[in-house]
């Protein structure tokens, strides 16, 4: 399985995964009892490059798009991404929700990430697209782009991650969308029945995080 660079969801520190998105998916996983190795990719393009050449078998977590739907299948949500717009906090003038914004800021997101994806099919003014997300804070603190377009939560964990002051930047949540789990169609043909099992699992999953905590025993 694919796991992209995408913090706080999927990352590596100190030579281990970590993230919520890998807890989630360990955790359902070993619900279906179902064995994986974990390929670390540097970014979705390669992760679904890999995916398209059966590289790997499938890639977490990540939104839906016509290009994977042609390679894979979609699972139910695990979780929802909210891609925001950040903007260093000077800049004013700036309003994302105008149409002013959308006719004449210059923009940037991850290459062919969703948000990319989304950003060119919208024609907003895209430039600079970088592989690696920690280079859009780049190419916004060098004012090569008015603003970039990524997850809030992914923007926070970067700032924090690159030691970054989270006052110089706003933030604002453009869209949400559905993060899942894709299986490529070439596993699914060799093990038809993954599909309803997994989105079973991630059902279960989400029965299990509203669970109360057991009370201390004492």
């Amino acid at each position: 399985m694919g796991m992209p660079d995408y913090p706080p969801y999927t990352y590596i520190q100190d030579g281990s995964y970590h993230g919520f998105g890998y807890e989630a998916f360990v955790s359902i996983m070993a619900d279906l009892q179902q064995d994986f190795k974990i390929v670390a990719e540097p970014n979705y393009g390669r992760a679904v490059k890999d995916m398209q050449n059966q590289v790997v078998d499938g890639l977490f977590l990540a939104s839906e798009n016509e290009e994977r739907n042609k390679v894979a299948e979609f699972s139910a949500a695990v979780t929802y991404t909210g891609w925001s717009w950040v903007w260093l906090k000077q800049r004013s003038d700036l309003k994302p929700d105008s149409a002013e914004f959308k006719q004449n800021a210059i923009v940037s997101a991850q290459l062919n990430s969703n948000p990319y994806l989304w950003l060119m099919k919208q024609h907003y003014k895209v430039a600079g697209a970088p592989n690696n997300i920690r280079m859009l804070f780049t190419l916004l603190n060098s004012r090569r782009v008015d603003a970039i377009l990524l997850p809030g939560l992914t923007a926070k964990a970067v700032i924090q991650q690159e030691k970054l002051d989270p006052a110089l930047y706003s933030i604002q949540l453009e869209i949400q969308r559905p993060f899942g789990i894709y299986i490529s169609k070439a596993y699914i043909a060799r093990n038809p029945d993954i599909m309803p099992k997994l989105n079973q699992a991630i059902l279960r999953y989400h029965q299990r995080q509203k669970m109360p905590a057991p009370a201390p025993s004492h």
